[in-house]
């Protein structure tokens, strides 16, 4: 009987040491190319960095123009201090981009067709042209960033093979995307 059992045993340990290493260089790999991944996500801080600048700028014309509690400036503001949280999850981040976009447009409407700015040639010139388009093209960097890409690619990996579904076993969770 022992003859039989040792080389069994031996047989469940050679087995269990195998999916362990497998597993573990999974998780290893897979952590490793996480982090290459949250890296390129500097660049998703210079676009946020972009259009907390941009919706600073549009603060400062509109506070000239508008009381300080005007909901459209408070939501402005709100949406740049939530952007600018850098602790914050990018889910959130992405979100409060989203609203932001929104709300400085709805801001811009309001101020273009103001009296006050209509008969101040330079905001006039800040919010029908320098601001739109400062906002316009942050939001386009933010669409063409390679972050998405780098996240994108590392999930398509983490999801499509054998050492992703180990690796997610064992609590790898795919990259956030930046879904404008």
């Amino acid at each position: 009987m022992r003859k039989t059992s040792l080389p069994l045993l031996g047989l469940v340990l050679f087995l269990l040491m195998a999916v362990l290493a497998l597993a573990i260089g999974a998780v290893r790999g897979f952590r490793q190319e996480k982090a290459q991944v949250e890296a390129a996500s500097s660049s998703l801080e210079t676009v946020f960095t972009s259009r907390v600048e941009t919706g600073n700028n549009l603060l400062t014309v509109a506070r000239r123009h508008l009381p300080e509690e005007d909901e459209r400036v408070r939501a402005v503001a709100q949406d740049i201090k939530a952007l600018s949280d850098r602790q914050s999850p990018l889910p959130r981040r992405v979100e409060a981009n989203s609203r932001l976009q929104k709300d400085a447009e709805a801001l811009l409407r309001i101020l273009e067709n103001s009296a006050s700015v209509k008969g101040d040639s330079r905001d006039m010139g800040y919010v029908t042209g320098l601001l739109p388009q400062a906002l316009d093209q942050s939001a386009q960097w933010a669409d063409d960033g390679m972050y998405n890409e780098a996240a994108g690619a590392f999930n398509k990996r983490l999801n499509g093979r054998f050492s992703g579904f180990l690796a997610r076993l064992l609590g790898m969770t795919e990259a956030a995307l930046f879904t404008p």
